[in-house]
């Protein structure tokens, strides 16, 4: 593991991931492997209800673009599931993604009645499978407490123990380049994102 991740060293400073100062935090990408389920998550700076946020997509069926919510109060067949965990923190679970389900998917905030509302879109991305086994393999040996998150902890001594002359500054800068949803942790979409920058 050492070996991959010091690739990740020279270039992940040649483009910030973050989208600092905006209301809401959303990976730029998110992997998915056909046939299994997928979390989108995104990082609000307020606290949000499930009344407040609408998730809507643009995919291409049949060769062509086709815009459509996929959740929220006005939606009749809702596609995936909302959660929302500690007030702010949003997911939208697909169970099974499928070959067409790739495209961009926004996140809407209405804060209050009548205001225009908060976004951020990520662009979800079909995944090799043999891709994706590598790099979860990768993810699971630094989640040291399995808890399906990387600690900004559990990233900084990997990449101690990966490039063991790294200063404590630029580590601490690409902990937070890879925490794009800004919720202080690594999840797996962000740390895909963050090894496919080094060319992984």
């Amino acid at each position: 593991m050492g070996g991959l991740l010091s690739k990740i060293c020279p270039c992940i400073f040649a483009e910030g991931v973050g989208i600092i100062g905006r209301p809401i935090r959303l990976a730029k990408e998110t992997y998915a492997v056909p046939g299994q389920s997928v979390e989108i998550v995104a990082q609000c700076k307020y606290d949000v209800t499930e009344e407040q946020v609408e998730w809507s997509r643009v995919i291409i069926a049949k060769g062509k673009e086709k815009e459509e919510k996929i959740s929220g109060k006005d939606v009749k067949k809702k596609l995936g599931k909302v959660t929302i965990e500690e007030g702010n923190k949003i997911t939208l679970t697909l169970s099974k993604f499928g070959k067409n389900d790739g495209g961009k998917y926004t996140i809407s905030i209405t804060k209050e009645e009548g205001a225009d509302p908060d976004t951020a879109e990520t662009e979800v991305i079909a995944e090799d499978p043999k891709r994706d086994k590598k790099i979860r393999g990768m993810f699971n040996e630094i989640d040291k407490d399995k808890s399906g998150e990387i600690t900004n902890e559990e990233l900084g001594e990997a990449l101690r123990k990966a490039n063991p002359g790294m200063a404590d500054e630029d580590i601490n800068m690409m902990i937070k380049e890879s925490d794009e949803n800004g919720d202080g942790k690594v999840d797996y979409n962000e740390f895909s994102m963050f090894m496919k920058k080094a060319g992984l």
